[in-house]
Protein backbone atom coordinates (compact mmCIF):
# COMPACT_ATOMS: atom_id res chain seq x y z
CA UNK A 1 0.00 0.00 0.00
CA UNK A 2 2.92 2.49 0.85
CA UNK A 3 5.18 2.61 -1.99
CA UNK A 4 7.16 5.79 -0.78
CA UNK A 5 11.12 5.44 0.67
CA UNK A 6 10.86 5.56 4.06
CA UNK A 7 13.60 7.88 5.12
CA UNK A 8 14.26 8.10 8.88
CA UNK A 9 15.62 6.23 11.62
CA UNK A 10 13.87 2.55 12.76
CA UNK A 11 13.10 3.99 15.95
CA UNK A 12 11.35 6.65 14.61
CA UNK A 13 9.43 4.36 12.25
CA UNK A 14 5.64 3.35 12.77
CA UNK A 15 5.40 -0.24 13.62
CA UNK A 16 3.76 -0.61 10.15
CA UNK A 17 6.71 0.95 8.21
CA UNK A 18 8.85 -1.62 9.85
CA UNK A 19 6.57 -4.19 8.33
CA UNK A 20 7.02 -2.81 5.07
CA UNK A 21 9.96 -1.97 4.66
CA UNK A 22 10.97 -5.78 6.43
CA UNK A 23 8.27 -7.85 4.75
CA UNK A 24 7.07 -6.14 1.74
CA UNK A 25 9.86 -4.29 0.03
CA UNK A 26 8.80 -1.29 0.38
CA UNK A 27 12.15 1.22 0.11
CA UNK A 28 14.42 2.51 2.94
CA UNK A 29 17.82 4.56 3.50
CA UNK A 30 18.06 2.13 6.80
CA UNK A 31 19.82 -1.42 6.53
CA UNK A 32 17.60 -4.28 6.90
CA UNK A 33 19.91 -5.13 9.86
CA UNK A 34 18.39 -2.16 12.04
CA UNK A 35 15.12 -2.47 10.60
CA UNK A 36 14.75 -5.80 11.87
CA UNK A 37 16.88 -5.09 15.14
CA UNK A 38 14.04 -2.12 16.25
CA UNK A 39 11.40 -4.61 15.16
CA UNK A 40 12.38 -7.19 17.56
CA UNK A 41 12.85 -5.09 20.60
CA UNK A 42 9.20 -3.84 19.61
CA UNK A 43 8.37 -7.38 19.94
CA UNK A 44 6.51 -7.64 16.80
CA UNK A 45 6.13 -10.80 14.37
CA UNK A 46 4.96 -11.43 10.96
CA UNK A 47 1.47 -12.71 11.34
CA UNK A 48 0.81 -9.34 13.68
CA UNK A 49 2.49 -7.31 10.41
CA UNK A 50 -0.20 -9.20 7.92
CA UNK A 51 -3.29 -8.66 10.50
CA UNK A 52 -2.53 -5.25 10.62
CA UNK A 53 -2.07 -4.90 6.66
CA UNK A 54 -5.10 -6.82 5.94
CA UNK A 55 -7.34 -4.44 8.35
CA UNK A 56 -5.91 -1.30 6.53
CA UNK A 57 -6.71 -2.50 2.99
CA UNK A 58 -10.12 -3.70 4.31
CA UNK A 59 -11.00 -0.36 5.30
CA UNK A 60 -9.34 0.88 2.23
CA UNK A 61 -12.03 -0.72 0.89
CA UNK A 62 -14.88 -0.70 2.69
CA UNK A 63 -14.72 3.38 2.38
CA UNK A 64 -14.22 3.08 -1.27
CA UNK A 65 -17.66 0.97 -1.72
CA UNK A 66 -19.30 3.29 0.83
CA UNK A 67 -18.15 6.52 -1.82
CA UNK A 68 -19.45 4.32 -4.93
CA UNK A 69 -22.98 3.83 -2.84
CA UNK A 70 -23.11 7.35 -1.70
CA UNK A 71 -21.86 8.87 -4.91
CA UNK A 72 -25.24 6.52 -6.68
CA UNK A 73 -27.41 8.00 -4.39
CA UNK A 74 -26.43 11.35 -4.75
CA UNK A 75 -26.60 10.86 -9.06
CA UNK A 76 -30.16 8.99 -8.68
CA UNK A 77 -31.74 12.06 -6.62
CA UNK A 78 -29.99 14.28 -9.21
CA UNK A 79 -32.00 12.27 -11.94
CA UNK A 80 -35.22 12.07 -10.00
CA UNK A 81 -37.91 14.48 -10.90
CA UNK A 82 -41.11 15.35 -9.23
CA UNK A 83 -44.33 14.75 -11.30
CA UNK A 84 -46.84 16.62 -10.35
CA UNK A 85 -50.86 15.60 -11.14
CA UNK A 86 -52.28 17.95 -14.32
CA UNK A 87 -55.01 20.24 -13.11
Amino acid sequence: MNSSSVNSYPQSMSNLQLCDTLYYGRPSNQTLAAIGSEFNRRGLSKSWCDTETNKLYLTKTIDWVAEQVEDKEDSEEEASAVVLPAN
